[in-house]
Parts: C-alpha cells; sequence; structure tokens
C-alpha cells in the first residue's frame, strides 16, 4: 500500500513539473506550491494509512488476546462447576446408607445400655457417669463425621471429582466402622462388669440365706 502510494506520489509530480515547464515565471510558482502540497497531501495520506493498518493490527490483537483469556476463564470456571456435581455413581454408593446405618446402630446400642445400667444400679455412679461421657463424645464424632457425609454427597458443597468424593466415602465408612466395634466392646464390657456384680450379689446373698446371715 505504501509503496503504491509512493509511485502515484511522483507520477503526480511529473506531471506539474511537465506542465510548469511550458509556463515559467508565475505559473513556475505555482507549480512548486502544488508539488509541496501534493507531497504534503500524499505524505499525509500514508502515514495516516500507517496509524490506521497498526491501530488495525493492535486492536486485533488486543481483540484475540481478550478472547483468549475469557476462553480460558470459561474453561476453568466449567471444569470448577463440573466438581461441585455429584455424579450418580457417588450419589447411588452404597457406603454412603452403610453409615448412616451404623451411626444409628451406635446410637442405639448407647442409649440401650444407659437405659439398661440406670434400671438395675448396678454401677457406681462415677462408672455411669463416665458412661454418658463417651457417650456424648461418640455422639460428636458421629455428627462430625454426617456433616462431612452430607458435603461430600450434596452438589454445591465442595470441589471434587468422583474419585476424591469416592475415597472420602472409603475412609468415613472405615472410621464408622471402628465408632462402631469400639460401641460394641464398650457396651458389652460395661453390661459384663454389671451381671458380675449382680451374679457376686446373688451369691452373697445365697450363702446368706445358707448359713442364717441377714
Amino acid at each position: 500500500m505504501k509503496k503504491l502510494m509512493m509511485i502515484l506520489i511522483s507520477s503526480a509530480l511529473n506531471t506539474v513539473g511537465v506542465y510548469a515547464q511550458g509556463t515559467g515565471g508565475f505559473f513556475d510558482q505555482q507549480s512548486s506550491k502544488e508539488k509541496l502540497m501534493v507531497t504534503q497531501i500524499a505524505e499525509l495520506q500514508v502515514y495516516a494509512g500507517t496509524i490506521k493498518t497498526g491501530y488495525n493490527i493492535t486492536e486485533k490483537g488486543l481483540n484475540t488476546a481478550g478472547e483468549l483469556k475469557n476462553g480460558t476463564f470459561n474453561l476453568h470456571d466449567a471444569y470448577f462447576t463440573s466438581l461441585q456435581q455429584v455424579s450418580p455413581a457417588v450419589a447411588s454408593n452404597p457406603k454412603g446408607k452403610a453409615i448412616t446405618d451404623m451411626q444409628q446402630k451406635i446410637a442405639d446400642l448407647f442409649t440401650q445400655e444407659i437405659n439398661w445400667q440406670q434400671s438395675h444400679r448396678l454401677l457406681h455412679p462415677n462408672e455411669l457417669t463416665y458412661l454418658g461421657q463417651v457417650y456424648t463424645n461418640m455422639v460428636s464424632k458421629c455428627n462430625l463425621d454426617r456433616q462431612e457425609l452430607t458435603d461430600v454427597l450434596t452438589p454445591g458443597k465442595l470441589q471434587m471429582t468422583d474419585a476424591q468424593r469416592l475415597d472420602r466415602l472409603d475412609k468415613l465408612y472405615a472410621s464408622t466402622q471402628d465408632k462402631y466395634a469400639f460401641a460394641c466392646s464398650f457396651t458389652s464390657k460395661c453390661r459384663k462388669v454389671a451381671l458380675q456384680r449382680q451374679a457376686e450379689q446373688q451369691n452373697k446373698n445365697a450363702l446368706k440365706q445358707l448359713y442364717g446371715i441377714q
């Protein structure tokens, strides 16, 4: 474009020069002014064209950069949004229900044991208090697990892949199994201690009756 404009300028100058040679004097001066004006106009046109071309290139570059940036952001946004979704494979995993079922069994074990101990009065007061404290602590830990389970299975709560959600489910399931095993063992030992004391008391009563001891 610039090369074409320079060719046109040269041609225009030659034409003016030929015309000026035939007139002389006043017309020579006019010819010089016209040459200067033509040159200035042509130079301005070339300069304006150059600026416009450069601006277009810059503007196009900025638009392209903006499109790339927005496109990358949209991809990231879509990715993180997808991490907040819970797939059917995770939502239907049987370990979720198994965890809540075991937690209910843990609560039932402690509730039944505390009620039985209170009615039979075989444990000492401090022992019964300790049993209640263990139960309270266990309930607190189960509540934390239940909240985490809810977060893992609820869309929009956490940004995790399916593999991460399934791994978290596995860990919660294993942790709940440990709690359930402890609840079974602890309440069983409490009952065993109480029954042993009950048997000992019954033996003492039998001996008293046998020997007539009041």
